[in-house]
């Protein structure tokens, strides 16, 4: 087996492991990062059961509400930190970007390096209260023109981790269309993530993500791939 020397994570809540720890909820108030709020559930979502039956440090820069744009600028700089990785990276909606907004404040969905993701997944609500997110209402409103740049990335991303990771494996969260299906993880013939979730039949939490047995069979899916 190819030994890694850690295992790098990206992509959006479901890799952050979104409402697996009572702390996700935190990042509705705006009054924490996102990467405090997500703290909790990466430690058991899929990236860092990987990494434990690795016996290897586990990175999961995944964010909740995170888009390709934030997971790509982290990546560039975090496979040349730590080479020879495992990096997991999951493709999240096209609709996603981010901003920098530096400004003093609390600011729903920014990250502790001032970006502020935005995109449509921002303007869900549960019980009968939206989210408060002046910038993504704007962004959604004035500048959101959807485009599937899918598999540019995919292309991107291969190239950046050629350079300096042991491999990468490509994971479609959503069910965007993407035209190099043979690049992409295969969930047992299921084209992404959520469609692999919703086959099998995991528990579906109340913000749309899925339960800790839906991480710890994605992992070992992962391993047996690898």
């Amino acid at each position: 087996m190819t030994v890694y020397q850690s295992v790098l994570a990206f992509g959006d809540s479901h890799v952050a492991g979104c409402e697996l720890s009572a702390d996700t909820y935190l990042y509705l108030t705006g009054n924490v990062t996102l990467e405090h709020a997500d703290a909790a559930g990466k430690l058991l979502a899929f990236p860092q059961i990987v990494a434990d039956k690795l016996n290897v440090p586990c990175y999961n820069y995944a964010l909740s509400g995170g888009s390709n744009d934030r997971s790509m600028r982290l990546l560039v700089q975090t496979v040349q930190e730590h080479p020879d990785s495992l990096v997991l990276f999951g493709y999240t909606c096209t609709d996603r970007t981010e901003f920098y907004y530096p400004d003093k404040g609390n600011f729903l969905g920014r990250d502790k390096d001032n970006f502020v993701q935005v995109g449509l997944p921002w303007k869900d609500f549960t019980k009968g209260v939206p989210l408060e997110h002046h910038i993504n209402d704007i962004y959604i409103e004035k500048i959101l023109r959807p485009y599937n740049n899918l598999d540019q990335l995919i292309f991107l991303v291969d190239a950046v981790c050629s350079l300096y990771a042991k491999k990468v494996v490509h994971l479609p969260l959503t069910s965007e269309k993407i035209t190099r299906t043979d690049k992409m993880f295969d969930f047992e013939k299921c084209h992404s993530y959520v469609e692999w979730c919703t086959q099998k039949k995991f528990k579906q939490l109340p913000y749309l993500h899925y339960d800790q047995d839906a991480h710890k069979e994605l992992a070992k899916l992962i391993l047996e791939k690898l």
